[in-house]
């Protein structure tokens, strides 16, 4: 591993860090509303780190689906809590990087001095997003019938995409184009996406921070729900038998190289080292960098990697001096197209532990998960310096450079 001394004085540190599994759209999560998953790992976050919840100053959570039946989740959550009512609170909704941008927002917070130790995390439950009604409120709307909107097409689709609109996974196919990423190329990416998770699972990698969710039942015992949904043990050829989903003549982007459709949280808890020292917390990484860019809507998947250059820049790190990286594998081919873009993206160091594809893509999750999963994968792993990034629908890129203590 890399030996480079990364100065990480006056940063803020993350020094509790937790996720729960990732659960299958209408799995064993299905249950559970976003309010409850948020809730669920904030409270755990607080009993792993021992942090009175009194002293918390903020808490942010990143939520895409946002529903009128929670409004402002990072308030309510951090309420039940035991947070006091009088500690603010914010959700953010950047689409994929919603997890991402409360865990930056909290941290400019503490960097300006506005507060010395909050919670930030990241939920989705997809499941749970209702389908949405637009008429009804209008003159003239007396009679006629209406048509309820599938609001996890939100999360699906660019409107502003190309001539009328497109599917983010018919948008990725021009990556492919662009880089030229072949189909065998995806398919060894998504393969190589759920044997690393699996590994993962089997070596005990996830153990010790992946808190299970007890879903109760009408009758006998709760069920538990103790891993992630996702990953499997699936022969290589079984990746190459899927038809094109997205652009039937000519495609490339297949259900089996695309990420899935999930339920999960996942929390943070985000201080000044000055503040962690008078604690008595033991940071487990720094949060050395943040960035976003922006790119082409139409070439959305480029922000996963066109982030990293500047990023890195930013941080005063080069690409050998990185020992993991996770850049979300919204689609295989924004993986693909990385490796093709960054010279010396090494796959031995590219998402080891799964991503999107295998482990899944909870969206306003996401970007938190990765933060989670790398500032672990760091200490378990013996790595210093871990980068996570995502693609952004809409055109953006997000990422972070954590440093382990």
């Amino acid at each position: 591993m890399t030996s480079k001394n990364v100065d990480v004085t006056g940063k803020v540190v993350i020094v509790g860090a937790v996720r729960t599994p990732i659960g299958a759209i209408g799995g064993g999560l299905a249950s559970m509303q976003a309010e409850q998953l948020a809730q669920h790992v904030t409270a755990a976050v607080l009993k792993q780190t021992g942090v009175d919840p009194k002293l918390i100053e903020y808490t942010c959570f990143g939520w895409v689906m946002q529903d009128p039946r929670s409004p402002n989740v990072a308030k309510t959550v951090a309420e039940l809590c035991g947070v006091p009512p009088t500690s603010p609170g914010t959700t953010f909704h950047e689409n994929c990087a919603s997890g991402a941008a409360s865990v930056h927002s909290l941290a400019r917070r503490i960097l300006l001095g506005e507060v010395d130790i909050g919670i930030a995390g990241g939920v989705e439950s997809m499941s749970n997003v209702p389908r949405f009604l637009h008429q009804g409120r209008l003159k003239g709307q007396t009679y006629g019938d209406f048509t309820l909107v599938d609001g996890v097409m939100g999360s699906l689709f660019d409107a502003h995409a190309g001539a009328k609109g497109e599917l983010m996974g018919l948008l990725s196919e021009r990556l492919s184009e662009r880089y030229g990423v072949s189909r065998e190329e995806q398919d060894d990416i998504a393969y190589r996406s759920h044997q690393n998770a699996c590994e993962a699972w089997k070596d005990g990698s996830f153990d010790d921070y992946v808190v299970p969710v007890e879903i109760p039942q009408r009758r006998g015992e709760p069920l538990v729900v103790a891993k992630d949904e996702g990953p499997k043990d699936i022969p290589r050829e079984t990746f190459a038998k899927p038809k094109p989903y997205f652009k039937k003549d000519g495609g490339t982007i297949t259900g089996m190289n695309s990420s899935s459709i999930n339920d999960a949280g996942a929390a943070v808890i985000v201080a000044s080292a000055k503040k962690a020292a008078e604690l008595g917390l033991a940071p487990l990484a720094a949060l050395h960098t943040f960035h976003n860019i922006g790119v082409e809507r139409e070439y959305m998947g480029e922000g996963a990697f066109k982030v990293i250059p500047p990023l890195l820049d930013r941080a005063g790190v080069a690409l050998a001096d990185v020992d993991y990286l996770e850049l979300n594998e919204a689609f295989a081919v924004v993986l693909g197209a990385a490796f093709k873009f960054l010279d010396g993206l090494a796959v031995e160091r590219t998402n080891q532990w799964g991503s999107g594809i295998s482990i899944g893509h909870p969206v306003g999750c996401t970007g938190a998960r990765q933060i989670v999963d790398m500032v672990h994968q760091l200490r378990r792993r013996d790595g210093r310096i871990g980068v996570t990034s995502r693609c952004v629908g809409g055109g953006m890129g997000s990422a972070e450079v954590l440093v382990r203590f």
